[in-house]
């Protein structure tokens, strides 16, 4: 018999029991999902929230790719650092930095939430994309940067200016942000940036207003993982990216 396909996610900071849960309704039957938290080498200023200064300080940490090695004798076939803000913040390349790191560390395909936001906006045809982010305006030009510097037109950002309780946000009140403040009817699709965002829920139902794609980081995450696992990634209810053909 076959060994059950798995998945591993380094996450930033120690993953609820609501993160493993919504994270879990992007992972279909017979794949296992593993979440460690970052074992941090050098402890950022938590007091001030989620600030350009601490995210600067988190991508070069060794203690990412340490964790990535606790994956391995679980079995997964494929690591994911799953931090939006932390794999953009230093422009292009420093998400695949990441990535690389873990994958030399551990043997193992890795990616990032970034890189696979990329992947995933690619692989619907989006070019010109507007973008919600809880964070706040110095990360989100940041953002805006990393994607224009991998080919795509942002046409419009809203950002949140949160410094915490992103989980807290009702997936209603995102449902409801998307479409009447962050859509353009010049944008190819929609981004939601940030892993903390909730949005298993209600990716089809915006995607059904709008009329085109909508992508998420933690959905754009596990969906990336699961495709360099091997494993498939067609699920229904998740958004056309989980009804994307593979290439």
């Amino acid at each position: 018999m076959n060994a059950p396909q798995s998945i591993g996610i380094v996450w930033p900071g120690p993953p609820s029991q609501d993160d493993i849960q919504e994270t879990l309704r992007f992972v279909p039957a017979g794949v296992r999902l593993h979440m460690v938290e970052t074992r941090r080498r050098n402890q950022p200023d938590l007091t001030r929230g989620i600030t350009l200064e601490r995210l600067l300080q988190m991508p070069g940490d060794s203690g990412i790719e340490e964790s990535g090695k606790d994956l391995v004798p679980l079995g997964v076939g494929a690591i994911g650092y799953g931090c939006t803000s932390a794999s953009y913040i230093r422009g292009v390349g420093g998400d695949r930095d990441i990535a690389d790191r873990i994958a030399a560390a551990t043997g193992l395909p890795a990616t990032t939430t970034s890189s696979a936001a990329v992947e995933a906006l690619r692989v619907l045809d989006v070019r010109r994309v507007s973008v919600l982010s809880p964070h706040v305006d110095e990360l989100n030009e940041r953002l805006a940067q990393f994607l224009e510097g991998n080919g795509f037109e942002v046409v419009h950002m809203r950002g949140l200016n949160k410094l915490g309780g992103i989980e807290d946000i009702p997936q209603q009140d995102i449902s409801d942000l998307v479409l009447q403040l962050v859509n353009r009817p010049d944008a190819d699709g929609v981004f939601v940036s940030c892993t903390s965002m909730r949005t298993s829920s209600i990716i089809d139902s915006m995607e059904a207003a709008l009329t085109k794609p909508v992508v998420s980081a933690l959905q754009a995450t596990v969906w990336r993982l699961l495709r360099i696992a091997g494993a498939a990634t067609q699920m229904p209810g998740l958004g056309s990216l989980y009804r994307s053909p593979a290439r």
